[in-house]
């Protein structure tokens, strides 16, 4: 054998197991894991990197994606603090446990719940709208009178 044709083999051989330790740790990076979300208990297959940046996101808890738009537009319209995200973590996952013990249990009983809220909303603004305004009071009588 002559020594190019060595030289040749030695290099296809050592590519290719550089090619495969790429291959296996690339392969490690884009492992993928069935995870559970902490709020509505939804499984996703996701990669270790995705979930590390997301349990990093949401104060350690993992969240899929329509859970986490609402948690981050409760944080976007509460008033700053340090605990916000945490708190908006706990009123969803709160919102959500509700919701699967009435409306998935009795559709017929969410819905008067429902409806009990929004009445009790509307009677709400309705005596707010009077009662913000201030009061005309009359000075003298509404009677017209015509002295002579």
């Amino acid at each position: 054998m002559s020594e190019g044709n060595l030289r040749k083999a030695f290099s296809d051989v050592s590519e290719r197991i550089i090619s495969e330790k790429d291959e296996q740790e690339q392969e490690g990076e884009q492992e993928v894991k069935e995870v559970k979300c902490d709020c509505c208990s939804i499984e996703e297959e996701c990669t270790l990197q995705y979930i590390d940046k997301v349990k990093d996101l949401y104060s350690g808890k993992w969240v899929c994606g329509l859970c986490a738009e609402v948690v981050t537009e409760r944080c976007r319209k509460r008033p700053p603090a340090a605990t916000r995200m945490q708190e908006a973590l706990d009123w969803h996952r709160g919102f959500i446990e509700s919701f699967n013990s009435t409306t998935r249990v009795n559709p017929k009983l969410y819905f008067t719940k429902s409806m009990r809220e929004i009445a009790r909303r509307s009677h709400q603004n309705r005596t707010q709208k009077f009662s913000l305004g201030s009061k005309i009071a009359r000075t003298t009588s509404c009677d017209p009178r015509l002295e002579t």
